[in-house]
């Protein structure tokens, strides 16, 4: 018995060292993720359902905010928060508001205010688009 157990632990010290003089090969992990740019979170009521989402980059904010006119167009009330540039402050209301035919003006403009911290409400009637920010 006391053969075996000095041969078992003759075994491990060997079995170590040996792994211990092994050249190690150094893996640096690769990163998946792609450069997004900037992340927003979105709070967004379409006729006062409230719903929240993340966007990735300014791509899918343009396509985003293009959606939310495509509905303003189709006769709903759009409100959109960037909840990233969102300010909550008390006293006087900052109320904006701009009046347009094009909805490529409405949609830039509905997106410089809402990266600008405004809530901002979208509203088309008789081929105008009516859009009011407000902080």
């Amino acid at each position: 018995m006391k053969k075996h157990f000095i041969s078992v632990a003759l075994f491990a010290v060997l079995a170590t060292m040996a792994v211990s003089c092994q050249k190690e090969n150094i893996v640096e992990p690769q990163s998946a993720t792609a450069d997004v740019g900037t992340v927003r979170t979105v709070l967004y009521a379409v006729n006062g359902v409230e719903h929240r989402v993340t966007l990735y980059g300014d791509d899918a904010w343009e396509s985003f905010v293009d959606s939310m006119m495509d509905l303003t167009e189709q006769g709903y009330d759009v409100r959109i928060i960037n909840e990233n540039a969102a300010t909550h402050r008390v006293g006087t209301k900052d109320v904006q508001t701009t009046t347009t035919s094009s909805q490529s003006e409405a949609r830039t403009w509905a997106m410089q205010k809402a990266d600008e911290g405004y809530t901002v409400t979208t509203h088309y009637e008789n081929g105008q688009y009516k859009c009011i920010a407000v902080r």
